[in-house]
């Protein structure tokens, strides 16, 4: 066990035996020491770290030392290296360092949602701020070709895919991305979906299937919000308010989109796709815990960070459902949606 916190996983570092949470707080605290005026340890939460100076002083008690620290035991060794090692050699300059927690893929996918979502905005054919779930539905070739540029700029492996395995990635895909994008948008506005009025979130569930409706099958308002509020209401108390709740960073929320996108489970791809799917899952879970830890947040973020998979995957099946009560009540869905939704 961890001597500083009692962890799991313990392991020898810069003189004492400890988690790599404790030890990458230690190299923080002397790589950037912070003035704590008191100690706030009664204060915090059960089952968190102590306060920064309690933390420290075990660091020490159990034998940890700064001298031990890579940039603090050779100061002038970069220096050096840099001025007798020849241009374009970097294996002296690699020694003369600690190599950081990569945590560049997670990194990398940040600007490109970013792109993603100006992309599909310049793109789809919005005339308004509000579009119908048919509307929405009209863009899924373009939401398909768009995904896959961010997969095959983020993730080259996936070049070695066929098309057949490719096809099968996005089409369970899109489903996801259905959840994912309102959830992000909550995200963004919490502030207005909490003190949305009963009024004003009605006339969002009317809009969403208002003017979607076979001519002749039209709807009244009262029953679209009698047939389709409890699908809404799942969505906005069961599913949103836990991810809300933890407070994800950006990093966090990106590994999540690719972690749902590379699922190894699906039974109609290849093997060779199973295992291009795991490897990169490996990579972007390495990535989330480095990150994590590097942002010192509590051992139990990882598994509430992976968790909300779950979630999403429990409200894209509450999502097929209220499809199959969009069909028999005669909402229009484009042919290419409904081909997705069929498979």
């Amino acid at each position: 066990l961890c001597l500083v916190c009692g962890s799991a996983e313990s392991e020898p570092h810069f003189g004492g035996h400890c988690c790599r949470a404790c030890a990458a707080f230690f190299r923080r605290y002397y790589q950037s020491k912070k003035i704590t005026k008191k100690c706030t340890c009664k204060e915090r939460k059960i089952k968190s770290h102590p306060c920064r100076e309690c933390r420290i002083a075990k660091c020490i008690a159990i034998g940890m030392s700064p001298d031990k620290l890579q940039g603090f035991r050779d100061k002038n060794l970069t220096m050096e290296v840099c001025q007798n090692t020849p241009s374009g050699s970097s294996t002296s300059l690699l020694a003369a360092r600690i190599i950081p927690r990569t945590t560049s893929t997670l990194e990398f996918a940040i600007p490109n949602w970013h792109e993603f979502e100006r992309m599909r905005k310049e793109n789809s054919r919005e005339k308004t701020d509000w579009l119908n779930i048919y509307e929405i539905s009209c863009m899924i070739r373009m939401d398909i070709n768009l995904t896959w540029k961010m997969v095959d700029k983020m993730f080259p492996l996936s070049r070695k895919l066929d098309d057949s395995d490719k096809k099968a990635l996005l089409r369970h895909f899109i489903l996801k991305f259905w959840q994912i994008w309102p959830i992000f948008d909550c995200i963004k506005n919490t502030e207005d979906y909490e003190s949305m009025k009963k009024n004003n979130y009605e006339k969002m569930i009317v809009g969403w299937y208002g003017g979607c409706f076979k001519e002749g099958k039209e709807m009244s308002n009262n029953e679209i919000i009698r047939v389709f509020e409890p699908f809404w209401s799942t969505f906005y108390s069961q599913i949103v308010p836990p991810i809300i709740g933890l407070k994800l960073e950006n990093e966090e929320l990106m590994a999540i989109v690719w972690l749902l996108f590379f699922d190894n489970a699906y039974t109609n791809i290849s093997q060779e796709c199973e295992e291009i799917c795991r490897n990169i899952k490996k990579v972007i879970l390495r990535e989330l815990k480095n990150y994590q830890i590097d942002k010192n947040f509590e051992e139990m973020r990882l598994l509430d960070t992976v968790e909300t998979l779950e979630l999403i995957e429990k409200s894209e099946q509450k999502f097929l459902e209220e499809m199959m009560i969009c069909e028999m009540h005669h909402v229009r869905i484009h042919d290419d949606f409904k081909a997705i939704l069929k498979e």
